[in-house]
């Protein structure tokens, strides 16, 4: 008999998806990309921010699951939000390399 070595916790007591962080990253990431250059020192700023981006979206997604897809609208919307900054962001950069 396997018994697991903690209680679980109850639905209110564990994390919840949030994708305001995710959305604002992605948002900073655009934001820098539009306003300065794409390859020159400003890398130093939008490509550790774009890393903590992706990171923080993969993070919101285990926590998605985890939780079965329960969010309130508002969240959802940040969800969309982040994605297409995240797709924006991917855009520029190729254009840029073009």
């Amino acid at each position: 008999m396997s018994t697991p070595s903690a209680a679980p916790r109850p639905a209110e007591a564990q994390e919840k998806p949030g994708w305001s962080l995710t959305a604002f990253l992605f948002g900073t990431v655009c934001a820098v990309l539009r306003l300065g250059g794409d390859w020159s020192w400003w890398a130093l700023l939008w490509a550790p921010i774009l890393v903590l981006a992706v990171g923080s979206a993969a993070y919101e997604w285990v926590l998605l699951a985890r939780h079965r897809w329960r969010m309130g609208l508002l969240e959802w919307g940040f969800l969309v939000l982040s994605h297409l900054g995240f797709a924006a962001c991917l855009g520029g950069l190729w254009l840029a390399g073009r």
